[in-house]
């Protein structure tokens, strides 16, 4: 982007907004994917950050697989390893940044409430697909940036990232559920909840079920709750 070219939430390159952004030490993006600009938001954020700023991203979680397959019959060879749901890296938005660019931290989130850029604890870019809004009155920063930083802290890292069937198969065996309830409830065979449970454990270097939900919740994968 030139001097005279504007970008619909940061401003064109010598406004205020961007301005801003290049004096910020820690950014925080969330970015829903709604905007119209070819661009993800983050990646335009990337561009214009300073290369010894902290910069945070949490992007949608972009679709993914289905429910559990049955995998092979009992006469093929069974794959203990990781679960063929696991996602491969190029399918996570972003990539690493270039030379000139700060590292970027990302996570992924079933959903996010809205599209930000929070600069330290001073400016809050509010994007919408029709507009967006600088905010600077200081009780209304820290709202929105404890906010953002809310949803940082729910938001999974991009490679622990699970399959929705996974994260219901974890939470059913946290909880104890058999084999048998699992298997209804994802509506596939018992032998495939069976495999599938090797395999996240095998992911979460857990050797018994309690285990693996007690690490999978400190990973922040799931949530168990009281009953």
């Amino acid at each position: 982007m030139t001097s005279s070219e504007r970008d619909p939430v940061l401003g064109a390159r010598r406004s205020a907004r961007a301005v801003a952004l290049r004096r910020a030490r820690d950014v925080l993006v969330l970015d829903d994917g709604s905007g119209h600009d070819p661009d993800p938001l983050w990646s335009r954020v990337r561009e214009q950050v300073r290369r010894e700023a902290r910069l945070r991203v949490v992007t949608v979680e972009p679709p993914r697989d289905g429910p559990l397959d049955d995998g092979p019959t009992d006469d093929e060879t069974v794959d203990e390893g990781p679960l063929d749901a696991t996602p491969p890296a190029t399918e996570h938005p972003v990539p690493d940044a270039p030379r000139d660019g700060p590292a970027v931290e990302h996570r992924v989130a079933p959903s996010l409430p809205l599209s930000l850029v929070a600069l330290d604890d001073t400016v809050v870019l509010v994007a919408r697909p029709d507009r967006t809004r600088a905010v600077t009155d200081r009780d209304a920063v820290l709202a929105l940036r404890a906010l953002a930083e809310s949803e940082w802290g729910r938001a999974r890292a991009a490679d622990d990232a699970l399959a929705p069937s996974e994260d219901t198969l974890l939470r059913l065996l946290a909880e104890g559920k058999t084999d048998t309830a699992v298997a209804a409830r994802l509506g596939v065979s018992p032998r495939t909840v069976r495999r599938h449970a090797a395999g996240l454990m095998g992911r979460l270097g857990a050797t018994s079920r309690f285990e693996a939900g007690a690490r999978a919740a400190q990973r922040g994968w799931i949530r168990i709750t009281d009953r």
